[in-house]
């Protein structure tokens, strides 16, 4: 009875159906002339190869039970050499190997479930009936898509196997009986129909002596068969999922996903950077009528939606109306976050989060408890809207006064204010703000735009309160003291620095501004109103530092933060001064502030290391420049010097990365990616001092 349960679990007959949909699969694969090359005098043949392949993948399917984890291997080893001979198959498509590498990623954490799933897996009483046509529908559509990008190169034996790939998510809905109406039956059956699409081509070619070349986009119509079915499977998940049930149901992945709000924040910024990148790869966002490259399109969606500023194609001239405001969009939303907005919405319809949810949104937008959620929510939308409405106003008169159009300056005056509020650094100028470089009023504006962005609304509405700052909390003294010499110590040194080389032939009042907006714009904003390039060996190493710093907690900006740097120095001087707690503005720091902002310092320099090291494997940039790029991309300020020019889709895949890993955090991902929490025991042990230093 064990061992029929055992079988039955559903993620062993999940995995079963992978192992399965594999086995076609690895037969529509046509190689390149270099992997041929490189199998000669290992292996007879590609064919050979592949079809050994095959059968142990089917092997591995049909002898695989739980509890037996020697199929499991054999199976992950196979497939991972699969993979790895995909990727070099053709190592200079980037976006085709991003692709691979996630699917593959899924798909091994799929077949090794942490600890958690698998204990769920055994207690669950009943299993989704489509789990495993889901699943090979999945892997069949990957796979189809892939032959039909290769399908020039394709031959006779590729095409068939593309035939019987789709098959198997059929026959795996067919047995689980996912049609349960008249009009999912059909829609089934021409599923099934389309499934054999590929095999009549060929059939057809042989019988008639035709080329198969003439009759490949034909067979592509075998790809509605896996979508088919992979529609019908998620319309069971949808319904099961939001029907009415009178027993407790047994929790699943989805569940552990939308119960922890780190991942589900993971996951939300997935989402956006992924509608953002099909938006603008639409012909309708790109001007000419010619659709932007796939990949140029995700880097400008990513770096919008993680408000950097980072862009490998001209704003204002790439993008049509459509894609500007496609930017925009990504740039308020992913400002604010989509849990705020999420928040916002569940909160003020008077609906109630769970209890993980809202002390999530808690931290998000600096509230002082559950209680204050609603007001803190109303607090940073008031914040929001205000600031970038009175910004939006002022720019606009000022850019018609400096000669626009005045449907163009309200535009531009409306984007720059948004984009200034969030962070974000995208400006419908090819060359930013310095063509305003004599204008002090753009910049003040726009600097002072940013700085409100940057501080977090619970500190901007702390001081609109006119409150004496001894009445302020300590968040807001230490944000403020912070963001004081964060702003008049970069500025006096760009001043210095820059006075006779980039700030040359400007008038005394030109300079000072323009050595203040530089120095507010550093830390996450991204504009510039000097040529960066320009600039002295001196000025470069101290806008690293400043842009690693970042802007506040709760606020738009990336980085760091203005707190985590206050609490490093400020245990540093506790330590020479030989003391053990660490007091400011007559408070105590508590020690797991002190183990968190020593832990963001280390995983931000962590990162920038990794960051670095994997754009100097794989591009030819000079040391300094691909070290500004890192550290921009990962504070998620957008100030370039030349380098993002240069990076080819490798290259903008990790600075992509490294775009995503500064905004959702480094905190947030380690939490994202660890399955369980780890459950310590009530106790603790001796101490013993270690010496340090």
């Amino acid at each position: 009875m064990q061992t029929e349960m055992a079988y039955s679990c559903g993620r062993t007959r999940g995995i079963r159906a992978l192992w399965l949909a594999l086995a076609p699969a690895v037969l529509t694969v046509v190689p390149s002339p270099g992997v041929r090359a490189a199998l000669e005098g290992v292996v007879p043949s590609w064919w050979v190869a592949s079809g050994g392949l095959s059968a142990l993948f089917a092997v591995c399917a049909l002898s695989h039970r739980e509890g037996r984890h020697v199929w499991r291997v054999v199976a992950s080893l196979g497939f991972v050499g699969f993979l790895l001979g995909m990727l070099l198959a053709r190592p200079d498509d980037a976006a085709r190997g991003l692709v691979l590498l996630c699917g593959g990623v899924g798909l091994l954490a799929y077949v090794w479930p942490p600890e958690r799933l698998r204990v769920l897996d055994h207690v669950r009483r009943q299993h989704p009936p489509e789990h495993e046509a889901e699943a090979a529908a999945v892997v069949a559509t990957l796979f189809g898509f892939e032959a039909w990008l290769s399908m020039p190169a394709a031959n006779v034996a590729s095409v068939t196997a593309l035939s019987a790939l789709f098959c198997v998510p059929v026959v795996f809905a067919l047995r689980r009986r996912l049609a349960t109406s008249a009009r999912e039956r059909g829609a089934l059956l021409a599923a099934a129909l389309a499934a054999l699409v590929p095999l009549a081509v060929v059939l057809f070619t042989l019988l008639s002596g035709r080329p198969l070349e003439a009759w490949l986009q034909v067979a592509a119509v075998g790809l509605l068969s896996p979508l088919t079915v992979l529609g019908l499977a998620s319309r069971h998940a949808l319904r099961r999922r939001v029907s009415p049930v009178t027993h407790s149901r047994d929790p699943d992945l989805l569940d552990m996903v939308l119960t922890n709000p780190s991942r589900v924040l993971v996951i939300s910024f997935v989402g956006i950077c992924a509608l953002g990148s099909l938006l603008l790869a639409l012909p309708i966002s790109a001007t000419g009528g010619n659709p932007l490259a796939f990949m140029d399109a995700s880097f400008t969606a990513v770096s919008a939606t993680c408000v950097t500023g980072l862009a490998v194609v001209d704003t204002p001239t790439a993008f049509t109306a459509f894609g500007q405001a496609v930017v925009l969009v990504l740039i308020q939303v992913g400002g604010l976050g989509i849990m705020v907005f999420s928040a916002a919405a569940v909160v003020f319809l008077g609906r109630r989060m769970s209890l993980s949810h809202e002390r999530a949104a808690v931290d998000l937008v600096g509230a002082s408890g559950r209680a204050g959620l609603r007001d803190a929510l109303r607090a940073v939308l008031v914040v929001t809207f205000v600031t970038e409405g009175a910004a939006a106003v002022l720019l606009t008169l000022a850019f018609w006064w400096h000669g626009d159009g005045f449907l163009a300056a309200l535009w531009r005056g409306v984007f720059t204010a948004i984009s200034a509020f969030c962070n974000a650094g995208f400006a419908l100028q090819s060359d930013s703000l310095i063509g305003y470089a004599g204008s002090p009023f753009v910049l003040g504006v726009v600097a002072v735009t940013i700085v409100v962005g940057g501080l977090g609304p619970s500190v901007v509405l702390a001081l609109a309160m006119r409150r004496r700052p001894v009445a302020h909390s300590l968040h807001t003294r230490l944000v403020l003291a912070t963001t004081l010499v964060l702003i008049l110590g970069p500025a006096l040194l760009v001043a210095a620095l820059e006075w006779n080389n980039t700030l040359r032939g400007m008038g005394f009042v030109d300079k000072l501004s323009n050595a203040f907006f530089q120095s507010v714009t550093l830390r996450t904003a991204g504009f510039n109103s000097i040529d960066l390039a320009r600039v002295s060996p001196a000025t470069w190493t101290l806008m690293i530092l400043v842009m690693f710093v970042g802007g506040s907690p709760g606020s738009t900006a990336g980085g760091a933060k203005t707190t985590t740097l206050a609490v490093v120095v400020l245990a540093i001087f506790a330590v020479v001064q030989g003391r053990e707690r660490i007091e400011v503005f007559g408070r105590t720091l508590p020690n797991v502030t002190v183990m968190r902002a020593t832990a963001v310092t280390t995983l931000g320099v962590l990162a920038c290391c990794v960051g670095l090291a994997a754009v100097q494997v794989t591009q030819e940039i000079p040391l300094d420049a691909a070290l500004f790029e890192v550290v921009s991309a990962l504070a998620t300020v957008g100030l370039s010097v030349g380098a993002t020019a240069m990076l080819d889709d490798i290259g903008k895949v990790i600075i992509i990365a490294c775009m995503f890993a500064g905004r959702v955090g480094p905190l947030t991902l380690f939490v994202f990616l660890a399955s369980t929490a780890s459950e310590r025991p009530d106790h603790t042990f001796p101490e013993e001092n270690v010496p340090v230093g």
